[in-house]
């Protein structure tokens, strides 16, 4: 029989895992050897949560599953946050952690930790493995990843029962699928008869079914905007006449204007835990999902549980009417609108957001991968980046944990050895920093744009906006020329718009790793104090 540790070895090949990201210790070298002899490459990281958010996006773009492992004690508690960002951000990842030999444990407390009281309340699934359970309990939680809503899942390995020969016999039976729940499809035609001003909310639950074509085709056909969230911006271009803005970054989100008039919302994939606006809209909801409506239930009139394209395609040309001044029409007024806001001047030698993201966009291709950090350009770039292709996009949203855009990246540009953007403020480089000896070390072409303000913008702009005194929310950078040096990096400074397009284009030239230093004015944030009087819709 084999060993439990290469029983896990065996399943997460069979899963699709090619890589696993992690910081190890004494008590995972049976568990790690395994890994590489049967082909997993291992990528070491600086911090364990750091771990988890690479997984995270590993999982999103493969449509398979992310692998974290830690060690016991002090490795496991540091990842806490990087798997509740999969909890909250419905990330299919199997966090794998050392664990105190259970035979000692009532002599010998040293590092030892109930592992699966601490990931109980944000894991799908919490075990220890043991010869005569291991098996089927890697077995369950690979499965768990994503039945129903996606999520973590947690399996512990203590070192001393790792090189131990499994004891038990698996039947193997496959797992069974839960039957769609979708009622007769003439109860939605009926409903949507008479709404004159429908619009689609497209949410987080689009991967891995990808139904951006049913999406576009369905929206066409029934004439309605599209309004998506963070976590899934591209699922319809944002050129297309039909494309609506996003919400979920603050309670004034611009997209909101045109949901408020709407009749009908159908909403694909949606997730509040997306949104800082609760969610409070009384017309009728079509709620069309890969997983039921639960958590916290939103009222609906039609709820659709199952394939959302296969749903999407089985609806057909909807029986419906727009209003003449609806959809498209309706759109083209919302942008001209939201173009005629004025932007702040940047101050001497700075660059305003809006510059510097209309230069990344106008130099870079369209299928670009992006991510983001967390902070004030996290609101700005999720509001005005023009996500023209879908799935290309990635932050922390639900959680919403700083440290996350770097580390995305990462992962991103070692699936797909693609040039990768990272926007990131200087706070949240600062907490994941050793990471950047990853992009020299992989050879993975990101750049790294620091958005240097010196400052936790989003919190002293709240303290401003209150008449409050900058209290804890400002610091001094270190040079990062120097920084970028120390780790290998190409680096350029930007100071204007010019020197913004001269580093893009240098990067993609060089298809190398770099640290683009962006002397940001804050000033142009639409949650800074100024912006937010001057540019909230009525």
């Amino acid at each position: 029989m084999p060993t439990i540790a290469e029983s896990l070895a065996q399943q997460l090949i069979e899963a699709g895992v090619k890589h696993i990201y992690g910081l190890p210790g004494g008590e995972n070298v049976e568990a790690l050897d395994a890994l590489w002899r049967r082909g997993i490459e291992f990528i070491l990281v600086a911090n364990e949560s750091s771990a988890c958010f690479m997984a995270a996006t590993e999982a999103r773009l493969t449509g398979g599953i992310g692998v974290a492992l830690t060690t016991l004690g002090p490795g496991a508690t540091n990842a806490c946050a990087g798997l509740a960002h999969a909890h909250l951000d419905r990330a299919p990842i199997a966090l794998i952690t050392a664990a105190a030999d259970p035979v000692l444990l009532d002599r010998h407390t040293h590092q030892a930790l109930d592992l699966q009281a601490l990931f109980a309340p944000i894991c799908k699934y919490s075990a220890l493995l043991a010869p005569a359970n291991a098996q089927a309990r890697i077995q369950q939680a690979l499965r768990l990843t994503r039945t129903g809503r996606p999520g973590p899942v947690h399996l512990s390995l203590p070192n001393s029962l790792a090189s131990a020969p499994i004891t038990e016999e698996i039947a193997g039976s496959p797992p069974v699928k839960p039957a769609p729940q979708i009622p007769p499809l003439s109860e939605v035609r009926a409903l949507l008869a008479d709404k004159r001003k429908p619009i689609i909310v497209a949410g987080l639950g689009l991967e891995p079914g990808r139904p951006y074509a049913q999406i576009r085709q369905f929206a066409e056909s029934l004439g309605a905007p599209v309004v998506d969230t963070p976590k899934s911006k591209g699922a319809l271009s944002a050129d297309h006449p039909l494309f609506a803005g996003t919400i979920g970054l603050t309670s004034y989100d611009p997209a909101y204007e045109l949901l408020d008039e709407a009749d009908c919302i159908i909403a694909l994939g949606f997730d509040v835990v997306e949104l800082v606006k609760p969610w409070g809209y009384e017309m009728p909801l079509i709620w069309i999902a890969n997983w039921g409506n639960h958590d916290p239930r939103l009222d609906c009139a039609i709820e659709m549980t199952g394939d959302i394209g296969e749903v999407l395609e089985s609806l057909a040309t909807p029986a419906a009417t727009p209003a003449p001044d609806w959809g498209a029409a309706r759109i083209r007024r919302f942008r001209q609108r939201l173009a005629a806001r004025s932007s702040p001047e940047a101050a001497a030698g700075r660059i305003s957001p809006q510059a510097f993201l209309a230069s990344l966009r106008a130099h870079t291709p369209d299928d670009i991968i992006l991510t983001t950090d967390v902070g004030s350009h996290k609101i700005f770039a999720a509001l005005a980046w023009p996500a023209l292709q879908p799935n290309r996009y990635f932050v922390s949203n639900g959680l919403s944990a700083m440290g996350f855009g770097l580390c995305s990246a990462i992962a991103a540009a070692k699936v797909t050895r693609q040039p990768v953007v990272c926007i990131t403020g200087d706070a949240g480089l600062a907490m994941v920093m050793g990471e950047i000896g990853l992009l020299a070390r992989l050879g993975l072409p990101v750049l790294v744009a620091v958005m240097n303000d010196s400052a936790l913008d989003l919190i002293r702009s709240a303290q401003r906006r209150r008449g409050k005194a900058a209290v804890g929310t400002e610091f001094a950078n270190p040079d990062y020329r120097h920084i970028a040096a120390a780790f290998g990096l190409a680096y350029h400074k930007v100071e204007s718009q010019a020197d913004c397009a001269a580093g893009i284009r240098a990067w993609l030239e060089q298809n190398t790793a770099m640290l683009l230093d962006v002397m940001l004015d804050p000033a142009g944030y639409p949650t800074s104090a100024r912006s937010k009087s001057r540019n909230r819709l009525s």
